[in-house]
């Protein structure tokens, strides 16, 4: 995996999790603003500019600092980048 790209246990998404119970790891932003508004995605809303997908079991991968595009190659993802 890219060093540049974090798994998140559990984190922020306003999505159904198969397993609610595993892990609840802090968003990297969140804790380095000190809030808890943001969020790796909000079903039929958005995607934040640092999400990389999701890992089996509900782990997200986060480029934070770095936005996703500066990371990703169009070889990591499935449809064509901005």
């Amino acid at each position: 995996m890219n060093k540049k790209i974090n798994k998140l246990i559990g984190a922020n998404m306003d999505i159904d999790f198969s397993n609610p119970d595993f892990g609840n790891t802090e968003c990297p932003w969140n804790k380095q603003d000190g809030t808890s508004e943001h969020r790796c995605a909000v079903k039929n809303t958005s995607i934040c500019k640092y999400f990389c997908g999701i890992r089996y079991m509900d782990s997200v991968l986060c480029s934070y600092p770095y936005e996703n595009t500066s990371v990703l190659t169009p070889d990591d993802t499935d449809i064509a980048m901005r």
